[in-house]
């Protein structure tokens, strides 16, 4: 195991998943990759630049907390690279995947973003159905 990619919104359960690819990637000496995913916006009742306005305000929350992250985590023995994507989360999350070779994929069970479905959110579900690499849920 060398590349770890972990998907990280916020929650307490991406947290979690961030705590366990950390672990993972210090006993595997493998480099870890943290990716927040800014979710389009779909809003139909407000105007173009609200939903810029709003956009731009989540990009900004997602950077920050992914720096955050980045300078939490430079004490650690191990390579850790941070992104910020935008778009759909599950596309984003197994694109990214694929594009950097990752040799397993973390994520939390339920994000912030949706409802839950059943034991799993909707996009940790669409990421196991479709990755094509291991996926490590953390409940």
């Amino acid at each position: 195991m060398q590349k770890i990619l972990v998907a990280h919104d916020g929650s307490k359960s991406s947290d979690k998943a961030l705590k366990k690819a950390v672990e993972l990637a210090v006993n595997f000496h493998a480099s870890l990759t943290v990716l927040s995913v800014v979710p389009e916006l779909y809003l139909t009742e407000i105007s173009e630049s609200d939903k810029q306005k709003i956009f731009n305000s989540l990009s900004k929350e997602t950077t920050d907390a992914m720096e955050k992250i980045r300078k939490s985590l430079s004490g650690k023995s191990i390579e850790v690279k941070t992104l910020v994507r935008q778009g759909d989360p599950a596309e984003k999350i197994l694109e990214t995947a694929q594009k950097m070779k990752a040799d397993v994929l973390v994520m939390g069970s339920h994000g912030r973003h949706g409802t839950k479905k059943f034991l799993m959110g909707s996009v940790s579900s669409k990421v196991v159905d479709n990755s094509k690499c291991p996926v490590f849920v953390v409940k």
